[in-house]
């Protein structure tokens, strides 16, 4: 890297820690630090929701996928497009019904306090160890890139993150994510052309490719149809219950912003997925490596890294500093995300009930500060990683039986009468224990691991919670939150805003999309400079950089213009 891409990362980083500072001033009260006053549009809300499920894994993971075995990483993907459509017209709607300022709040209404602490307890411990293993290996690919130490390259993240997050709140979150969602489309957009000019276009790609076994089958041997479904099935139930997506689905004005905010969700999906591979299967032509017969750990290796490898490939100076900052962005995405939700629940539902007279500025400086432990906590965790002898990717599995099971309950609660708070805290430990008894009992030649991590996250809670409904059922059982619920529906949800919410919305709106513009066209004047100034990657792909350029500056102008027509309505 050279001395303009740290220059690029660090202006990066800088901007998202000004967008804090800026927006710290319109936090009044604790609605407003942990859902935004429900002022948040729904197309904000929906990219936010899109970046939370982002991560290094995105590009590192499922990238090396894309690489090995081609098509089928975009299946995986598309199969969330899937599970969108399933919350956007069942579930997302039933949250924002409700008038509660944190999904917490929902869990001790509808099943009691002991609920919610036993739920809030597991989250942190659970989502706390995992954020860490994210924030570790995005630290490993800026070691990676910088050569810095991976226990420096841990605390700046750590505390880049913390600080727009402790300052700025979910107000920042939405803003930051949305800037993070510019970055990556800036990169993506400009190293897919460039990825096809380097392999000789698309027809040579496609000629290329052809010719390994299976790299355009939707499936795979590890990822079959089933998987398929079953995955799809687990990640309605991780959109639907998990409670970074929830704080999105309540902090909308309506019912209808909440269904429309996981729609867009589902068509991001639908659409970019082979946006963000493609890059990687490209780079499978230029570099085939041994094969996947040959020898798989070598393959392995060259797929976590292939994204990396083109952009060092193809892109100029700056660029790839760009690029570093969007790989980086998606994993600070997912865990501000983390940080604010659950400093929401600790402050609303955990210290909140002990406090009853604690007024606004003393609930936001409890938000903030509990943000900052959890977050020093997170860090804490990524620093000691690296002494598990690579046992992360053992905990992200276990994690993932851990946390997928919970949510689930959550869901079913919102349809059924019946299941109780002792009944759902107890199926989700005969869950647990079944779920780890299959993992180290069964044979990986009986059934694949993947596969038993599926059914014991997905089927297995599905079908003790069933039969509980069923015997509940028999017994004429009716839960007593039940009743509590129907208290705290919000009238207003299925109402048009008001004008002082709409302007509120439409503020912002505005702020959102002013951030998009100024970062996309710090990108493209960057370009400029590089282009005039004769740098050989960007005279090598003049075309390429123009008509970026030029798509760039249309975005913005039209963005002026539509700015000026509304302030002559005014």
């Amino acid at each position: 890297m050279t001395t303009l891409d740290y220059i690029a990362i660090a202006v990066y980083f800088a901007g998202l820690i000004a967008v804090s500072l800026i927006l710290k001033g319109r936090i009044k009260n604790s609605q407003d630090m942990f859902i935004a006053g429900r002022n948040s549009s729904w197309w904000l809300s929906g990219v936010s929701s899109y970046m939370t499920i982002f991560s290094a894994s995105t590009f590192v993971i499922w990238g090396g996928v894309a690489y090995k075995s081609g098509l089928v990483a975009c299946s995986v993907a598309y199969m969330f497009t899937i599970a969108s459509l399933i919350v956007g017209i069942w579930i997302a709607g039933k949250w924002r019904k409700m008038k509660i300022d944190s999904p917490g709040e929902y869990l001790s209404i509808r099943f009691g306090r002991s609920t919610v602490n036993f739920y809030t307890i597991s989250g942190i411990i659970g989502r706390g160890v995992h954020t860490a293993v994210a924030l570790y290996a995005v630290a490993v690919v800026l070691c990676a890139l910088t050569g810095l130490d991976i226990r420096t390259a841990i605390l700046i993240l750590g505390v880049i993150t913390l600080t727009y997050t402790v300052v700025g709140g979910f107000l920042a979150v939405l803003m930051t994510d949305f800037i993070q969602f510019a970055v990556l489309l800036c990169v993506v957009l400009f190293l897919v052309p460039l990825s096809f000019h380097e392999v000789g276009g698309v027809g040579v790609f496609i000629d290329k490719a052809s010719q390994i076994p299976g790299f355009f089958s939707g499936t795979s041997d590890t990822y079959t149809w089933l998987w398929l479904v079953l995955w799809a099935v687990l990640n309605a139930a991780y959109l639907g219950g998990d409670f970074p997506f929830v704080q999105r689905y309540i902090s909308v004005p309506t019912t209808k912003d909440a269904k429309k905010s996981i729609y867009l969700v589902g068509a991001l999906y639908l659409l970019t997925p082979l946006l963000w591979y493609l890059p990687a299967m490209i780079y499978r032509t230029l570099v085939p490596g041994p094969g996947m017969d040959a020898d798989p750990a070598a393959m392995t290796a060259l797929g976590e890294g292939a994204y990396v490898e083109m952009g060092k490939t193809v892109l100029m100076s700056g660029m790839l500093g760009i690029m570093m900052a969007a790989m980086l962005s998606a994993t600070m995405s997912n865990v501000s995300g983390t940080l604010n939700v659950y400093a929401n629940v600790f402050t609303c539902d955990i210290w909140g009930p002990r406090h009853k007279d604690a007024g606004e500025k003393e609930k936001i400086r409890t938000g903030r500060i509990f943000t900052l432990l959890f977050g020093v906590a997170i860090v804490g965790i990524a620093l000691l990683i690296p002494f598990a002898g690579g046992a992360e990717k053992v905990v992200v599995t276990l994690l993932t039986m851990v946390l997928c099971p919970l949510y689930i309950p959550s869901i079913w609660g919102l349809f059924s009468k019946r299941l109780t708070g002792g009944q759902l805290i107890w199926a989700m430990i005969v869950s647990w224990a079944i779920g780890f008894a299959m993992k180290f009992a069964i044979p990986a030649d009986v059934i694949k691991p993947s596969l038993v991590e599926s059914l014991s996250g997905c089927v297995l809670p599905v079908l003790i919670l069933g039969t509980m409904e069923i015997i509940s059922r028999v017994r004429g059982t009716v839960a007593p939150g039940v009743e509590r619920i129907a208290q705290i529906q919000d009238e207003d949800a299925d109402k048009e805003p008001d004008k002082a919410r709409k302007e509120a919305s439409r503020n912002f709106s505005h702020l959102a999309i002013s951030c998009f513009c100024v970062t996309i066209g710090i990108i493209a004047l960057m370009l400029g400079i590089l282009l005039l100034a004769g740098d050989a990657r960007a005279v090598a792909s003049k075309e390429i950089v123009l008509w970026f350029i030029g798509g760039i500056a249309a975005v913005i102008a039209a963005y002026v213009t539509y700015r000026i027509i509304c302030a002559k309505k005014i």
